[in-house]
């Protein structure tokens, strides 16, 4: 896949982390995802059509969703809940904004269809395409007090 295709979402995770979350997102060794499973607990799904075509999933584990969650709303939560939920939707929307606007630039113009959010484990998640998909980690501190303390977001994707 060329590399045209990915800078837009790495740019895209560490910019709307440090904007919206005021936390840096440090990405880890891209892979080549061969399973066809989530690569979290929560993930939320977002097709991409236009003058290219693709599927980009933004991927959490509870940890991590609920973090992202109490970040953004100033609330602590037990559990994944519909709340959780609507904030991961709202996450991979964010990212998914931002990474189109990077591929504005250099003149691909995308839409987007609205998110929708999946919650559980090992959950079946196939990519319909004949290409590669990309899976970007993210590692990002949960606990202010210890900067060894991390989580994982995975954006995967598939973009032809």
């Amino acid at each position: 896949m060329d590399i045209k295709y990915i800078n837009p979402f790495i740019i895209a995770a560490q910019t709307v982390f440090k904007t919206m979350l005021g936390i840096s997102a440090d990405m880890g060794k891209p892979i080549l995802k061969t399973i066809n499973s989530a690569s979290g607990d929560v993930t939320g799904v977002m097709g991409l059509v236009g003058d290219k075509k693709g599927t980009v999933a933004i991927s959490l584990r509870e940890r991590g969703a609920k973090f992202v969650y109490k970040t953004l709303v100033g609330e602590e939560c037990e559990s994944i809940n519909k709340d959780v939920v609507d904030a991961i939707g709202e996450i991979t929307n964010i990212i998914s904004g931002q990474a189109r606007k990077e591929f504005e630039k250099s003149g691909i113009n995308l839409s987007a269809a609205m998110p929708m959010v999946i919650v559980g484990k090992d959950v079946e998640l196939n990519f319909i395409t004949k290409i590669p998909i990309i899976s970007l980690p993210f590692y990002f501190p949960v606990d202010s007090g210890n900067s060894e303390d991390k989580e994982i977001m995975y954006v995967d994707f598939s973009f032809e």
